[in-house]
């Protein structure tokens, strides 16, 4: 019988293309020199139906499936080792109404040619700064182009989708068609099927537009930033721009002294009348005065060409991205000073303005957000010698961590690599992310289309984040240990800000520094040098020689802030957490937890006697963690059949209370010492939900005194060790019901320095530990439970969903 393999080529309309035969290592070859895969076979797609032929090989095979329609993504995804790759380049027909201004686009065309085709109608629509940069890639991530500002990002156009899901079937998604699915594929990427042909609104545009490139000389360098920015905040939608810190070529136009060094070019567009655009530009062609400016009439496709000679196929490429909150000098300070030492002449660095139509489409029509941010900056860094990749990536690495206290916290995932699961979520933010889970479970249950920023459907972290190696030369290593050693002055200045409480004397209003400093009782050039400090890391900005205001992280400070940290950041910089700390070696060397050693006491009897005051900001803290935390926690699990709920060692309680707050079915009891229960159950009363839950004092380390359906440890575990852990967890085990079960709330240890580093505080308070996934696991079955389930929140914990072994 001939096997599935065999029969393959005469199943499909076009070919397939296996290791060995002619145009393999052509076929296979991406952008991005870095990526060297080989893929099982390359299916050449003809046709929609022989897509749906390589899903069922892929399935049926067990193996992964890559798609490919310009391979110019950074992260390779696009051809995977030993996989089934649907190369979608030969179908590449580009179909265009003028007179309803519509395009219909096959996957396979690249943005050249798909400008090239509406151009001979005087239309486009926003695509790609690089002509060969698929069509497709570049707008299920949702499009950025020069022409963004005027028309809108390039799915914001996009009207409707044929695509080809998990299950094989061709469907339409629309507004009318599908509504859901196409609401995830605009800016959800190819989580959720192969997408093979696109149907756009155009826009009159072109064929000449004014447009250029102006280039300056490598001084001056912070003004022009800085003019760039007050330029833009005033420019019309029609203008499409941006700042490229690139190493100016070895050509006739450059002036000999400038060839090779670094230089900033503008790249400007007038999508307008060509005289009202040389007005309107005027502001940047004038400053400096520029090196040369080739702004002219131009057409449309050769404004899209202006960055490929610097952006050659096959180079080695790592990049950075991020949506800037602001852009205030000391952002600009951080640019520049990366930008002019920059390891690479291939690199380049681009400064794009948002804002104009883009930010004008209500952030929940599509999956893709993030449309409040002014700027976007996208660093590639490109270089030849794969030998000297460790260098060029410590260099980019560091520029992405000085500007990281400037940016929104999103993300592009179009311009970024691997960065892990929280990057993904991040770009998404919580309510869209889970929207977009929903969505995945529902078209691609197993998860088929993982080659790609990936939406896993269960929310788990599939993607990994990317290792952070050290530079095997020490190039730039001496600075980055320098940098994190003055986190302990950045740690310090935040403390003493919350605990001065300078984010609420600011509340919304900018303020002298004199009249901070007197409500605050500080002397004001010492107050003044703490506030410009911490300025320089997005907490408070500078607005005038002795004026300041709340940026978004001050906010967070700030008591009345929904989901205030300022009492976690009390907290940290109390005198006894930074004693305790300083006593870290001796943990190190004994093994033992640091808090005894230097205060002599341990925790909970330091907080509930030695020094309540204490124990009054610890409980403040946490209860402000635990509502940071409790809705992402909802948000990933349905508690609403979850029956008699019990809030193990829950202290405050707020997860139950936000629980039973939710639901109206469930009933719940805290349990917990008797000196935390007796000090929070007048609190939990007065919750208004009388009848419903119940506070009681007991060991729980020995039994919990009622029979209970859901037992709910939230972050308890990682207080004790092992054998501790254990007996809470046999005591849970003891306390259920028939059928019952427990959700455990843990941040676990996979890598992430924040897990590593809340280790080494449990480690020296109490003698606890974060523990890896396979350590939770052991430590259930030892205390009778199978794992059930693990399930991502959009927060750093985890719910580990347990079951009695005997049930």
């Amino acid at each position: 019988m001939p096997s599935a393999e065999s029969t393959l080529d005469e199943r499909v309309q076009g070919s397939v293309v296996r290791p060995g035969d002619q145009h393999y290592d052509e076929y296979r070859r991406v952008f991005n020199g870095m990526i060297d895969r080989r893929p099982r076979l390359i299916l050449r797609c003809a046709a929609p139906s022989d897509v749906t032929v390589g899903i069922a090989y892929a399935r049926e095979q067990n193996l992964p499936l890559s798609v490919r329609a310009g391979g110019h993504g950074v992260t390779g995804d696009a051809v995977l080792d030993d996989a089934v790759c649907l190369d979608l380049r030969p179908m590449n027909a580009i179909t265009v109404d003028p007179e309803r201004r519509r395009a219909f686009v096959q996957a396979g065309a690249n943005w050249g040619e798909f400008d090239a085709a509406a151009q001979k109608f005087g239309l486009a629509v926003t695509g790609g700064r690089i002509r060969g940069t698929g069509v497709a890639g570049l707008t299920l991530g949702s499009g950025s182009g020069w022409l963004e500002r005027k028309a809108g990002l390039t799915c914001d156009s996009l009207l409707s989708v044929e695509i080809v899901t998990a299950d094989g079937e061709l469907r339409t998604a629309s507004q009318e068609e599908n509504p859901e699915l196409f609401w995830g594929v605009r800016g959800g990427g190819g989580n959720f099927g192969v997408v093979t042909r696109f149907e756009f609104q155009l826009h009159p545009v072109g064929p000449q537009v004014l447009g250029g490139l102006v280039m300056y000389p490598p001084f001056r360098v912070n003004e022009l930033v800085q003019h760039f920015r007050d330029f833009m905040a005033t420019a019309p939608d029609e203008v499409g721009a941006g700042l490229a810190f690139i190493s100016a070529p070895d050509e006739p136009f450059v002036p000999e002294f400038a060839r090779g060094k670094p230089v900033v070019g503008a790249v400007l567009a007038y999508f307008g009348p060509v005289e009202e655009g040389e007005e309107v530009l005027r502001p940047m062609r004038e400053f400096g005065p520029p090196v040369n400016d080739m702004v002219a009439p131009i057409a449309y496709t050769d404004l899209q060409g202006l960055l490929e000679p610097g952006n050659r196929e096959g180079l080695q490429n790592y990049w950075k991205a991020e949506f800037l909150a602001e852009l205030p000098d000391e952002a600009i300070d951080q640019i520049v000073r990366f930008t002019q030492s920059v390891p690479s002449r291939f690199t380049q660095t681009i400064l794009m303005p948002l804002g104009g139509a883009l930010s004008r489409v209500d952030n929940d029509a599509m999956a893709f957000g993030q449309r409040e941010a002014p700027f976007n900056l996208h660093v590639l860094s490109m270089w030849e010698d794969p030998a000297d990749s460790d260098r060029q990536i410590s260099w980019t690495r560091e520029f992405h961590r000085a500007i990281e206290p400037y940016s929104t916290g999103g993300a592009y995932l179009n311009f970024i690599g691997k960065e892990g699961g929280n990057r993904i979520r991040s770009a998404f933010g919580p309510e869209k992310y889970e929207r977009l889970v929903a969505l995945k479970r529902r078209y691609d249950p197993e998860n088929i289309f993982a080659g790609n920023q990936n939406i896993p459907p269960h929310g788990e972290d599939a993607v990994a984040q990317e290792p952070e190696r050290p530079d095997a030369e020490g190039h730039f290593a001496p600075l980055a240990v320098l940098e994190m050693l003055n986190g302990m002055w950045v740690a310090r200045a935040l403390q003493v800000a919350a605990q001065l409480g300078i984010a609420d004397l600011l509340g919304d209003e900018p303020r002298t520094l004199a009249e901070l400093a007197e409500r605050s009782g500080c002397h004001p050039g010492a107050l003044g040098r703490l506030l410009s400090a911490l300025s320089t890391v997005g907490v408070f900005a500078r607005v005038g020689a002795d004026t300041f205001q709340q940026t978004p992280m001050s906010a967070a400070l700030a008591a009345d802030h929904p989901r205030s940290v300022g009492a976690v950041a009390r907290l940290f910089g109390s005198d006894w957490q930074w004693r305790v700390w300083s006593d870290l070696e001796y943990s190190i060397r004994q093994g033992e937890p640091a808090l005894e050693h230097a205060l002599g006491t341990d925790l909970l009897e330091f907080l509930d006697t030695s020094s309540p005051e204490s124990g009054r900001l610890f409980d403040e803290a946490m209860t402000g963690l635990s509502r940071l935390l409790n809705r992402t926690i909802l948000n990933a699990y349905d508690f609403s059949g979850a029956g008699r709920i019990a809030d193990v060692s829950g202290g405050h309680s707020t997860l139950l209370l936000d629980i039973l707050a939710a639901h109206p079915e469930p009933t719940g009891v805290l349990f917990d010492r008797p000196a935390v229960a007796g000090k929070y159950r007048d609190a939990l009363r007065e919750a208004g939900l009388s009848g419903r839950l119940d506070v009681v004092e007991c060991d729980y380390r020995a039994s919990l005194p009622e029979q209970v359906d859901t037992a709910v440890l939230n972050r308890v575990l990682h207080d004790w060790d092992d054998a501790s852990a254990s007996s809470i967890l046999q005591a849970c085990r003891r306390a259920l019901r028939p059928g019952g079960r427990i959700v455990v709330v843990e941040q676990l240890m996979t890598g992430d320095k924040r897990a590593a580093f809340l280790d080494l505080q449990m480690m020296v308070l109490r003698g606890g530990r974060e523990r890896s996934p396979e350590e939770l696991e052991d430590l259930f079955k030892r205390s009778g439970f199978r794992l059930t389930e693990t399930i991502a929140t959009s927060s750093p914990m985890r719910l580990l969903i347990g079951h009695p072994l005997d049930d």
